[in-house]
């Protein structure tokens, strides 16, 4: 049965259901709900048990253990099994599990439709089967701006706009801004620098991301970028790499149109096929790049690491300055050597 994430009522969920699967790539909101779970168990004096599922694939006798052997204390279990993926159907029967009195948390990545786990969960009834997407920038100013209505602070709405304009905040961030805002609302009135000071990024964009930033053309989240360079050390040497990916499979989408095929037919047929996920996001990219400007690009690409490794103090500036040509295209006409 598929559950809503951001509707949970904790107490029915560690009442009704024996198993329990969490699924998909928001690594901070699974955290989340599973703490929440777990409290919500504790109260139930449930005790917990964390495996792994490659540890029950090289022993799968851990796993009856906990599940089939009475605990000498008469103690309640949840087991959490992390890391989940189809395999793990081989090692126990669902339909025993779900008239077993222990309790089982799956956890898991991105499970795709084809996933065997994903479509038992969401098909049968005694199964939570709670998906964990990703947050966009709209859900999580939500989520702060309803986090802050709950202890009573009021906050311009520009000023948690202008928040996340500067930073690339996640869940995590938001609920450790939150306990500090905590602890200090009581003495002080939170302005903007206080707000800056208390919500600090820990994630950083990975280079695909910025990657697909900078052909994009979005200025608006490449100022975050520019500030996770401050806080996470990316230099050149590792973007240039997957940005050269990029652009080259752009290239190659734009070769194979014989036909004079327009670009969502191009993209549709392309060899190998190009995850969903992804379309929307080429797509811009070929509507903004013509194929002899990402040419022009690559060669830019190419003189501006040579200029970085020639100019390593000043790299940094040099390697910044040619981001924000690349953004507005002036890259196609600026000299770097």
């Amino acid at each position: 049965m598929i559950l809503k994430s951001f509707s949970i009522n904790y107490e029915k969920l560690a009442s009704d259901f024996n198993i329990i699967l969490f699924y998909g790539e928001n690594f901070h909101l699974k955290n989340e709900l599973i703490d929440n779970l777990f409290k919500e168990m504790l109260k139930k004096k449930f005790n917990k048990k964390i495996l792994n599922e490659n540890d029950i694939a090289e022993n799968s006798n851990i796993l009856f253990e906990h599940i089939n052997l009475d605990n000498l204390f008469e103690e309640k279990e949840v087991i959490c099994i992390n890391d989940c993926s189809d395999k793990i159907l081989e090692f126990f029967d669902f339909n025993d599990l779900i008239k077993n009195d222990k309790k089982i948390i799956l956890t898991s990545n991105n499970l795709t439709k084809k996933s065997k786990l994903r479509n038992l969960a969401e098909k049968e009834v005694k199964i939570a089967c709670i998906p964990c997407y990703d947050d966009d920038d709209l859900q999580l100013q939500n989520l702060l701006k309803s986090k802050l209505k709950e202890l009573k602070i009021d906050i311009e709405s520009s000023l948690v706009n202008e928040l996340f304009s500067l930073n690339k905040l996640n869940r995590l961030d938001i609920n450790e801004g939150i306990k500090k805002i905590e602890l200090i609302s009581q003495n002080k009135k939170i302005d903007r620098d206080i707000l800056n000071s208390l919500f600090n990024t820990t994630s950083s964009f990975d280079v695909f991301e910025i990657s697909n930033i900078l052909l994009n053309g979005d200025k608006k989240n490449l100022n975050k970028v520019l500030e996770s360079f401050y806080h996470f050390s990316i230099n050149f040497n590792e973007l240039l790499p997957p940005l050269k990916y990029k652009i080259n499979k752009l290239v190659n989408i734009y070769e194979t149109n014989t036909d004079n095929k327009n670009l969502s037919s191009l993209i549709d047929n392309f060899k190998p096929p190009i995850f969903w996920k992804e379309k929307k996001t080429i797509q811009t990219q070929l509507t903004r790049w013509k194929e002899d400007e990402l040419k022009i690009l690559m060669r830019k690409i190419n003189d501006i690491e040579i200029l970085c490794k020639q100019n390593y103090e000043i790299a940094e500036t040099i390697f910044n300055k040619f981001l924000l040509d690349i953004i507005s295209k002036r890259v196609l006409v600026n000299t770097y050597l």
